[in-house]
């Protein structure tokens, strides 16, 4: 998928028990210290598989935290959890009851919650695709955050308002506002985020030789904090600018080096998740085919990653996976009457 909106789509679960299970009313343990309160507990370990890439496993956490005793910040953060995980899947339509039910008990008074829930609010408005509604939010939770000291929320708020953004001066300035706040606060994770994001906003502008730059900047960071899909993504991202800005040699080294990477992580776990890769590192590969004037290698390699990436269910990631695949079948259709 483009390095602006990276995703991983899972299958749906726990919906109908869920949502019955966010009916449950406050008990005398919403007093509890965040310590010893279960919701908490369970809030927490959703945000670690969040972070881990494990969008099913923290959904699961999440919604179980919604029906746990604790704190009313921590129930609003877990509804919001829910529906971000339904976003993540192209459902949204599922996902806006979570948010009506964090709604009912989130408060501007409450830092936590209420910053948690206008996050993904603000995603939602932006995946219905009202993303001026969405950049206003977004640019007024940043003030927030930063008010209310929530810095690495605030660098996540400056993240989401260059993917909400459709006008380049304005990803750039808020890429730069995250990128000096995450060296800052010394925050390397962010940073591989944010200058990936510049690479995408200057890919997107055609701007091959910033992207370039950017890339490699981002591959740095994701080297140095990331997990081995995250550095896979990193060297997918900066082979493509390799080739794009000229650096053709370069690009396919990298693009081989991945690919082979990518096919062996499929071996050990055949999962959708890792085929999307295989699909996206094959597709580069049979780019440089195409430039190398083998328009049947190349139209053959298109195949090959278009099964792959339908495996990976590209056909189930809405707006973006049709117009993903429609883009790959227009190549397809090129290289094969070129070869023809």
């Amino acid at each position: 998928m483009v390095p602006l909106k990276l995703i991983s789509l899972l299958g749906l679960a726990l919906l109908g028990s869920a949502l019955g299970a966010c009916q449950s009313e406050r008990t005398a343990q919403d007093s509890l210290p965040d310590s010893l309160a279960p919701n908490v507990e369970l809030l927490n370990l959703g945000d670690r598989l969040f972070k881990q890439g494990k969008y099913h496993e923290a959904k699961q956490a999440y919604a179980r935290a919604v029906n746990a005793n604790g704190p009313d910040h921590a129930y609003v953060e877990a509804c919001a959890q829910v529906a971000r995980m339904e976003s993540l899947q192209g459902n949204l339509q599922e996902g806006r009851p979570w948010l009506e039910l964090g709604m009912t008990r989130a408060s501007r008074k409450e830092p936590l919650g209420w910053s948690r829930m206008q996050m993904v609010l603000g995603i939602f408005e932006r995946e219905a695709g009202d993303r001026a509604a969405a950049v206003k939010r977004f640019q007024e939770l940043y003030a927030y955050d930063l008010k209310h000291e929530l810095y690495d929320r605030a660098i996540d708020v400056a993240h989401h308002v260059v993917l909400a953004s459709d006008d380049f001066e304005q990803q750039m300035e808020w890429t730069q506002r995250g990128i000096e706040a995450a060296e800052q606060g010394g925050l390397q994770g962010w940073l591989a985020v944010l200058w990936n994001n510049k690479g995408a906003a200057c890919e997107d502008q055609g701007r091959w030789e910033d992207a370039y730059i950017a890339y490699t900047k981002a591959r740095d960071y994701h080297y140095e904090v990331g997990d081995k899909r995250r550095m896979l993504i990193a060297d997918w991202a900066l082979a493509r600018a390799e080739r794009r800005s000229g650096r053709v040699d370069e690009g396919r080294e990298r693009s081989e080096d991945a690919y082979a990477r990518a096919v062996e992580r499929y071996g050990a776990e055949p999962s959708p998740q890792n085929a999307e890769w295989v699909g996206y590192l094959r597709w580069e590969l049979a780019e440089h085919d195409a430039l190398a004037d083998q328009s049947v290698a190349a139209a053959d390699g298109l195949r090959e990653a278009r099964a792959k990436l339908v495996e990976a269910g590209i056909e189930s990631w809405g707006d973006f996976g049709q117009t993903e695949l429609a883009r790959l079948d227009a190549r397809l259709e090129e290289l094969a009457g070129a070869g023809s």
